[in-house]
């Protein structure tokens, strides 16, 4: 009897440690198979939807018309409804608004995306996370919704407490948010960017650079001891392929290409790389301007233009041209910093005939579909200043189709050019002051370029990045 009590007692203590080791791996195991990866999935989720709503963003500037197509408009924030992602039933989110415009006049986006991801089993959270002595963590099992939205009813459906109530959910689930901010991205980061080839400059040239918010261009890349010596080795050369030719003149910045072959130089006073691929999308005319002046539609005589109002780098005065091929002066509406935007769909210039004149004090932006053929000294930008005139070169509908930028002798102008379907060439000794992005860039003699670090921020947007990520913890 007192054995067989004894082999009772050892059964039920067995039992005992048995039910209770699997209590535990039955917990354990539904935190790591189901738990821990519906918390995993749903951020996987989160930042597809991001994804998605960043190339939406991408679109507004690389192909307008399409959008934020079928997406909802609502109070400012274009919204989507869920995403259904692969065979786990997991579903994103997103909302996107505009929660800046900078100096530019360029919109940054916020990005909000929400991941969902389901957590199959029974509905129960028994992993106690102990993170001290009489604590309890749970931190794996804080975000998982067994019968109600926990976001919802605690911080309202926008987070901002406004809202809260209690909306059932349809299944056990675990949801993740985060944010990305969607910055411009503007084109003259360098003196020169071009992408199917670079030869310059010309032999009596040079390619540097200095900041106009420090006064006017002087060479100071020679003198260590000077002042702006700083701002004057930023002069930097950028090639898509691998067709770069120096012309004996110097660069005093950085020389990068995609596959070429440059070697150190005495000549190159920056660093070399020759595994720097990028891309430049074509060029399309803008969509958010408004509607152009009713006159004047071609400048073939003298004209000057006043602007009817100072209007701002987001909404300036508009105007369209066929043609520019006699002398065009902007004038500053009364004492107010002016903007203007010009569409020529025809050429600017016609055998060096034609000039573009902008007062002191107009920011003009000049969108041409043909060619340019100019003298430098016909480029009269009184300000000094590269950022108040732009040009822009609408990219051809057929891409055999090549643009032509012809800057003929003499003078020196200040300037930038955007046109990445064009060949851009600076003859004799045209000095410029500001950057070129171009299809290709070729520049003979005494042409030389200073780019202008002011320019950092300045242009048309080309495209956007992601600036930050950050995760909402709540």
């Amino acid at each position: 009897a007192n054995a067989l009590l004894c082999v009772i007692c050892t059964i039920l203590i067995v039992s005992a440690i048995g039910a209770n080791v699997l209590l535990n791996c039955v917990t354990r195991f539904n935190a790591a198979s189901s738990q821990v990866r519906g918390w995993k999935e749903s951020l996987y989720a989160a930042e597809a939807g991001g994804d998605i709503a960043y190339a939406e963003v991408r679109k507004t500037i690389l192909d307008p018309t399409h959008a934020f197509a079928g997406w909802t408009y609502t109070g400012g924030v274009r919204s989507n409804s869920p995403v259904t992602f692969g065979v786990n039933n997991l579903t994103a989110a997103s909302a996107v608004d505009t929660f800046w415009v900078d100096g530019n006049g360029s919109p940054w986006y916020r990005i909000r995306a929400n991941g969902t991801a389901p957590v199959l089993g029974f509905k129960r959270v028994g992993m106690d996370d102990r993170m001290g002595v009489g604590t309890r963590g749970d931190s794996l099992l804080r975000k998982i919704d067994l019968h109600y939205d926990h976001f919802i009813a605690t911080y309202g459906p926008k987070g901002d407490g406004v809202g809260k109530a209690q909306v059932a959910v349809p299944h056990p689930q675990v949801t993740r948010r985060i944010e990305l901010v969607a910055s411009p991205v503007t084109p003259f980061e360098a003196a020169v960017k071009a992408m199917a080839s670079f030869s310059g400059p010309g032999s009596a040239g040079v390619i540097d650079s200095y900041n106009s918010k420090n006064g006017p261009y002087y060479f100071a890349a020679n003198n260590p001891s000077d002042a702006h010596y700083s701002d004057s080795h930023s002069g930097g050369v950028m090639v898509d392929t691998a067709e770069f030719s120096m012309n004996q003149g110097p660069i005093y910045g950085s020389v990068t290409t995609n596959g070429g072959t440059v070697k150190p130089s005495s000549l190159i006073y920056g660093t070399i790389d020759n595994n720097v691929p990028f891309t430049l999308p074509p060029f399309k005319m803008p969509t958010n301007l408004p509607a152009p002046q009713p006159s004047p539609t071609n400048i073939t005589n003298n004209t000057t233009i006043t602007p009817p109002a100072a209007g701002t780098a987001s909404n300036p005065t508009t105007y369209l041209f066929s043609s520019i091929t006699d002398d065009l002066t902007i004038n500053k509406f009364s004492t107010a910093e002016t903007y203007v935007a010009i569409h020529v769909t025809g050429v600017i210039g016609n055998n060096n005939k034609g000039s573009i004149t902008v007062k002191s004090g107009v920011h003009a932006k000049i969108y041409f579909d043909g060619n340019i053929e100019l003298k430098a000294r016909d480029i009269d930008n009184q300000a000094g200043l590269a950022a108040n005139l732009q040009f822009y070169g609408i990219s051809p509908s057929d891409p055999s189709v090549v643009q032509r930028i012809d800057i003929n002798p003499p003078g020196t102008f200040a300037a930038t050019f955007y046109a990445p379907s064009a060949d851009y060439h600076m003859n004799g000794n045209p000095d410029l002051l500001g950057a070129i992005v171009a299809k290709t860039y070729y520049g003979n003699g005494n042409t030389s370029v200073h780019y202008d670090r002011a320019l950092d921020t300045n242009g048309d947007i080309v495209d956007y990045r992601i600036a930050s990520y950050v995760e909402d913890t709540r």
